[in-house]
C-alpha cells in the first residue's frame, strides 16, 4: 500500500508538470503529438483529435511531444514549437515549473483548511546521536530519555538547550533513563560550527492545529511555498558547493520509501511531503542542465541575447541527449545506492 500511494503521489506530480506543458502549448499555438505519463511501453495508449495519451511502465517522468521542438524537419511549420516568438516558447518551457509551485501552494492550502498547521511537538526522549560527538563518547544512545541535569528538571528541550550552551566546555552530568535502568552519564559539550552541542536530537512528533481565517490560511501557504523552495534550492547549492555529500543524496526509491512512510503516519504528513516534492520538482526542472526544462530555457535566453539568432537544431538536440544519458545514469547510479541501503539496514 506504501509503494501505491508513493506511486500515486509522484504520478499527480509529473501529471500537473506536463499538464502545463500541454495547456501552454496549446495556447500559444503549439501542435502537440503526445502527452506520456512514464517512459518506456505503453501500458494505456489513446488518440484523440490528432494527440496520442500515453500512460507508461516506468513512472519516473513524463513527457509532451511538441512538433519541430528536436526536429529540424518541422521548424517551418506554422505550428512547430521552434516557429513560434520567444516569449511564447519560454511560457511553454517554463509553464510545468509554474504547474509544480502552484500545486504545492494548492495542497498546502488544502492542509492548512483542513487539518490546520504543523506545531513541532518535541519530547526528552533521544532520536539521533551524531557520530564522534560528545554525547556519542560518553555513551549516550538512541532511545534515551533525558530526565535532567546537574538534578535539576527542564521544561522542554529548548530550556535544555540553554542549560548545553551554559556549559560549554565544562562537564554536565545527565540522568538518563534507558528501558528500566536509571543512570548518571556525564558528558562534556563543545562548540560545532559556531553552536555549542551535545550531538543529539530529540524525537519529534507534530500536531496539526487550526488557526486564522481562510484569507490566512491562503497567506501561509504562499508564504511557506516560497520557503520550502528557497530551502530546495539551499540544498542544491550545497550539494554543487560540496556542502552535501552526493551519498546523502536520496533517489526514486529513496523518494518512494519516504513518501509511502509518510502515507502511513496521516493524511497530511503525507500532503506536506507531496507539497514538498512538488517544489522539488520545480526547482530541478529548473535547473540549467541539458535536456531539463532550465537547460532548454539557456538556448531560449542566448537565443534572445542574439537577436534570434538560433543555435542549430541539431546542436541543441545532441547537447540534451547527452543530459539524458547523464541524468539516467545517475539515476541508476543512485538507485542502486538505496536499494543496497535497504538491504543493509
Amino acid at each position: 500500500m506504501n509503494i501505491v500511494m508513493a506511486l500515486l503521489a509522484l504520478g499527480f506530480l509529473i501529471f500537473i508538470h506536463e499538464l502545463g506543458h500541454f495547456w501552454a502549448a496549446r495556447a500559444v499555438g503549439v501542435r502537440v503529438e503526445e502527452f506520456a505519463i512514464g517512459f518506456g511501453p505503453a501500458i494505456i495508449k489513446h488518440k484523440r483529435k490528432g494527440i496520442a495519451y500515453r500512460l507508461n511502465w516506468i513512472p519516473l517522468g513524463g513527457y509532451v511531444k511538441m512538433l519541430g521542438e528536436d526536429n529540424p524537419e518541422a521548424a517551418d511549420a506554422p505550428d512547430s514549437f521552434n516557429n513560434r516568438p520567444i516569449a511564447a516558447r519560454i511560457l511553454v518551457i517554463v509553464a510545468g515549473v509554474i504547474m509544480n509551485l502552484l500545486g504545492a501552494f494548492v495542497i498546502l492550502l488544502l492542509m492548512y483548511n483542513l487539518y490546520g498547521h504543523p506545531t513541532a511537538q518535541v519530547s526528552n526522549v533521544i532520536d539521533q546521536v551524531s557520530a564522534s560527538s560528545p554525547a556519542s563518547e560518553a555513551g549516550i544512545k538512541s532511545g534515551d530519555v533525558i530526565q535532567s541535569v546537574d538534578g535539576e528538571k527542564f521544561s522542554s528541550f529548548e530550556s535544555f538547550s540553554e542549560k548545553v550552551k551554559a556549559h560549554e566546555g565544562q562537564p554536565m552530568t545527565l540522568e538518563i533513563k534507558r528501558g528500566d535502568q536509571t543512570m548518571p552519564i556525564t558528558v562534556t559539550p563543545r562548540k560545532v560550527n559556531s553552536s555549542v552541542m551535545i550531538g543529539v536530537q530529540p524525537k519529534q512528533s507534530t500536531q496539526w492545529v487550526k488557526q486564522g481565517s481562510f484569507g490566512q490560511s491562503v497567506n501561509d501557504a504562499f508564504t511557506d511555498t516560497g520557503k520550502i523552495t528557497s530551502k530546495v534550492f539551499e540544498g542544491f547549492k550545497m550539494l554543487v558547493t560540496g556542502g552535501v555529500s552526493l551519498k546523502e543524496i536520496g533517489g526514486p526509491v529513496e523518494i518512494v520509501r519516504i513518501t509511502g512512510e509518510a502515507s502511513q503516519t496521516g493524511v497530511p504528513d503525507f500532503l506536506y511531503i507531496v507539497a514538498f516534492l512538488s517544489c522539488n520538482l520545480a526547482v530541478l526542472n529548473i535547473m540549467p542542465f541539458p535536456a531539463l526544462d532550465g537547460g532548454r530555457l539557456v538556448f531560449l535566453i542566448i537565443e534572445w541575447l542574439r537577436r534570434g539568432k538560433r543555435i542549430p537544431l541539431e546542436r541543441e538536440a545532441s547537447i540534451n541527449f547527452i543530459g539524458i544519458l547523464f541524468l539516467l545514469t545517475l539515476m541508476v547510479v543512485v538507485t542502486f545506492k538505496d536499494v543496497f541501503k535497504i538491504f543493509n539496514q
